[in-house]
């Protein structure tokens, strides 16, 4: 069952949301080309994972495999990543594993209610994506397609509880363990391994549907699945008071490691580390800028568009992204939770 196109957004025409495509094809142009190539971290990185393993002298270029050619690839996957482990650009990196939390679980959890568009069933593939195609490209076409399917006008499709359970199990399991290590024991086979999250949350939801199957535990799952976003939300919370709230106290820390560059780095003057950080930002504005824009369609009048507005904008500031973020679906969880209770109830 596929609900009808939004036709508006608290007024607004659903013509709008030809602003995710244009989005997609700008982080094109501004992650990819710019970033990734016009600062001339491709070819830094081709460098260093061009030479030989035998003798190298960066930490990433390793026999992951001992297949040259996906070695190559998976040392272009690790060290970008890695290169923000040391001290200086730690924050950097915690503000965005904290963030692609709340992203990676979104497209597992909408794929999993009653009336989900088969043409989104695959989470596992969506965040793959992330890791090759950059989150910045995917997930405004993400949002595209899934707005277009009715997901921004599901009211009272309600994800149940052994489906809740598997949603928690694969964030636990497969990205929260996988991440932590990744950051704790700084090993660059350990980052490699990171890099296909995704299936281990695929993994880890199937397993668990096998052991609990969502066919039997039908019952709401509103309470773990508002659990599983609460957990994110505290989370980041508790990181970004840590680790972003110090950087506020200087304008330079705020603009190295927050604010994307609006001019193109000089390649001769930029460490792998430093264009990094310059993808990575521009990678989370367009992530989290394009999640951020579509929960503008969950508003159903003014009022409520300004309410998350002020939300969002505050929230992000103070709690982070992923708070941000985390709390809208929550408020979401709970205003289907109310429509689906309201239906049952009349229905008897």
């Amino acid at each position: 069952m596929t609900s009808r196109p939004p036709t508006s957004i608290s007024g607004f025409p659903a013509k709008i949301l030809a602003v995710f495509p244009f989005l997609t094809v700008a982080a094109v142009y501004i992650v990819v080309v710019w970033c990734f190539y016009g600062n001339g971290l491709a070819q830094k990185l081709h460098t260093v994972c061009g030479a030989p393993v035998e003798g190298a002298s960066f930490p990433t270029r390793i026999a992951y495999t001992n297949i040259p050619a996906l070695d190559f690839h998976l040392c272009n996957l690790v060290t970008p990543y890695h290169g923000l482990m040391n001290t200086t650009f730690r924050p950097l990196l915690i503000l965005f594993c904290t963030t692609l939390s709340v992203i990676a679980i979104i497209p597992f959890a909408e794929a999993t209610r009653e009336y989900h568009s088969k043409r989104l069933e695959i989470p596992a593939t969506i965040c793959m994506l992330f890791q090759f195609c950059s989150s910045a490209v995917v997930m405004p076409a993400y949002w595209f397609a899934f707005a277009l399917t009715g997901g921004t006008t599901r009211r009272s499709d309600r994800i149940n509880q052994g489906n809740a359970e598997a949603l928690l199990f694969a964030l636990v399991i497969g990205y929260v363990i996988p991440t932590v290590c990744m950051v704790v024991f700084e090993d660059p086979v350990v980052t490699a391994i990171w890099q296909f999250f995704p299936l281990f949350m695929k993994t880890a939801q199937w397993a668990h549907s096998k052991i609990r199957s969502p066919s039997i535990h039908t019952g709401s799952g509103y309470g773990t699945v508002q659990a599983m976003y609460l957990m994110i939300y505290a989370t980041s919370v508790y990181l970004h008071v840590a680790h972003i709230w110090p950087l506020f106290n200087s304008p330079a820390l705020v603009q190295k490691f927050i604010i994307p560059p609006t001019t193109p780095l000089d390649p001769s003057a930029t460490s792998i580390d430093e264009g990094v950080a310059a993808f990575l930002k521009w990678n989370m504005a367009f992530t989290a800028g394009s999640t951020f824009l579509i929960t503008l369609w969950f508003a159903r009048n003014l009022i409520g568009l300004a309410v998350l507005i002020l939300w969002l904008v505050s929230a992000t500031f103070i709690m982070g992204p992923a708070a941000a973020i985390a709390g809208v679906m929550m408020w979401r969880e709970a205003t289907i939770n109310a429509q689906a209770t309201a239906k049952a109830d009349k229905a008897r």
